[in-house]
């Protein structure tokens, strides 16, 4: 993958280069567990699986006002999966966003705005696209050690090519996907070096479930196709869902640029037709930011 090989060798390079610092808003490193990788309702059907990310950000911010500021981030991020190989990838990502803090002081309340395009690029070609997304957010500080934010995000997925339909009378365009999701969390920080948070949020439109062949999905999906990465003889669903998912996480400052993060997130999804399934995802991330 020759765009995956571009994307590697320059996160490699800002990573090391001697400007580094002059370039970058931030680098990180993500290790994830997630207990139900392949969204299945069945024991048979699910897959566990873990993974590393390595990420790098760059852009400039700037402050048209006492009140406003834009910033453009252009960011890079590439992801090695333990088992299934066929969902290593690679992404380029470019974002608008735009901050409004309504009055002075800490403690008043800030509004942003964004957009963002990003470039998906897997080992296996049936996930390559585009995602689009729009954001809103809202937050205050509340005190000293407590903020609270609300965030509606839509997304659009666009995948590059539809495969061959498993079902004549079915569509196959499995990763075109829509959904709409809005999410309220809160930090606490403990003290100068540890900040804890916990959020909720509700998310509804398109999910994919890979499945072996299974009757109660194919009747509540409104497209199929063969997914080979999860196995010769398994399938992708997408369907219409709920998704509720719950985020906890302790974060904790190391030096003054750096921080390490543990997070634990539950998600229960319910679909058509009375399909659901339930996921756990543990992850670690390490930040430096510039």
């Amino acid at each position: 993958m020759k765009f995956r090989a571009i994307l590697l060798s320059l996160a490699c390079s800002l990573g090391a280069g001697e400007g580094a610092a002059g370039l970058l808003n931030d680098v990180g490193v993500e290790l994830t567990h997630d207990d139900n990788i392949t969204r299945a309702e069945l024991e048979r059907d699910i897959k566990r699986e873990s993974a590393l990310t390595v990420s790098a950000s760059a852009g400039p911010r700037f402050q048209l006002t006492d009140h406003d500021s834009v910033a453009l981030t252009a960011s890079l991020a590439a992801t090695a999966h333990r088992r299934y190989d066929g969902l290593d990838n690679a992404s380029a990502g470019l974002a608008l966003t735009w901050r409004r803090k309504i009055g002075l002081g800490p403690y008043v309340p800030q509004l942003g705005l964004g957009v963002s395009a990003t470039r998906l690029d897997y080992r296996d070609a049936l996930r390559d696209g585009w995602l689009y997304a729009a954001e809103a957010e809202a937050s205050k500080r509340l005190s000293e050690r407590l903020t609270v934010r609300a965030i509606y995000r839509s997304e659009r997925r666009r995948a590059d090519d539809t495969p061959d339909r498993v079902v004549s009378f079915v569509p196959a365009d499995v990763f075109d996907l829509r959904s709409h999701s809005l999410g309220i969390n809160g930090e606490f920080a403990w003290d100068p070096r540890y900040v804890f948070s916990a959020g909720y949020t509700v998310h509804r439109g398109d999910i994919v479930s890979t499945t072996q062949r299974n009757w109660p999905v194919f009747l509540a999906s409104r497209a199929i196709a063969r997914d080979p990465v999860f196995g010769d003889d398994t399938f992708a669903y997408t369907m219409r869902a709920v998704t509720q998912a719950l985020n906890l996480g302790v974060s904790r400052v190391i030096g003054r640029q750096a921080s390490l993060s543990l997070g634990y997130e539950y998600r229960d999804s319910r679909a058509d037709g009375g399909i659901d399934y339930r996921s756990n995802v543990v992850r670690a991330i390490y930040l430096y930011g510039f």
